[in-house]
């Protein structure tokens, strides 16, 4: 194990900021906030607290982001956001605003894959949090990021680990989503149910009985696999 400061490890770059003017209900960007962060899951999701996350005025091509690329919060607009991280999740839709940071790994160093897992470590996290702008929403910056002190293993146990917590996130990821929809079945079943017995009181259950897919677990992830 080696002693680093993330500084000489990653570059990490502010995102854009943006005129509220611009902000709109619908259009082809999305502007990146902390809501974007699942801290509980360390993931990305989808925010939906807010009705005007387009953005429809001018920006910087460089703040579009990519898939793959990671962020993580320069706001702690809830206790334990700060040291989370996110893959952008899809190409060319989400622009990175400036409460957002993007990590950049120097990958003769550090493997990108492992570097989300070790932002988002209680090691770094309990640092951030201690240098932490102490006001009623804390804020962290860049520089207080690549100040942080790590331990590293070599490049090659990194890729290691690294792809064995993802490979490990993905198939939670995968049960989750099997999950959800399972209990989507379950209640749309009852809700057929619930109408065929009100009919059956009438005489009529066959126009409820209407053809539904049915699929196994099994099936289920080997659909999400693929």
């Amino acid at each position: 194990m080696k002693k680093y400061k993330l500084g000489d490890l990653i570059e990490v770059t502010r995102g854009a900021s943006l005129s509220g003017d611009f902000y709109a209900a619908s259009g082809k960007y999305i502007r990146l906030t902390c809501g974007n962060f699942d801290y509980h899951n360390n993931c990305f999701k989808e925010n939906t607290s807010k009705d005007n996350l387009y953005y429809t005025g001018e920006f910087r091509t460089e703040f579009l982001l990519d898939k793959g690329d990671l962020i993580t919060p320069l706001t702690e607009q809830a206790i334990g956001l700060l040291g989370s991280t996110a893959w952008i999740p899809e190409s060319g839709k989400y622009i990175q605003s400036q409460d957002i940071a993007k990590i950049t790994c120097k990958e003769d160093l550090l493997d990108k894959k492992f570097a989300y897992y070790l932002i988002s470590s209680n090691m770094v996290k309990q640092q951030l949090s201690a240098a932490a702008q102490q006001t009623k929403i804390r804020h962290t910056s860049p520089d207080k990021i690549k100040d942080c002190t790590v331990w590293l293993p070599s490049l090659e146990k990194q890729e290691q680990i690294g792809q064995l917590l993802f490979d490990l996130d993905r198939k939670i990821e995968i049960n989750r989503e099997i999950n959800h929809n399972l209990r989507a079945r379950r209640e749309q079943r009852r809700i057929v149910f619930s109408l065929c017995r009100a009919d059956a009181v009438n005489g009529d259950v066959s126009r409820n009985f209407e053809a539904m897919p049915v699929r196994s677990l099994r099936e289920e992830e080997a659909r999400y696999a693929a």
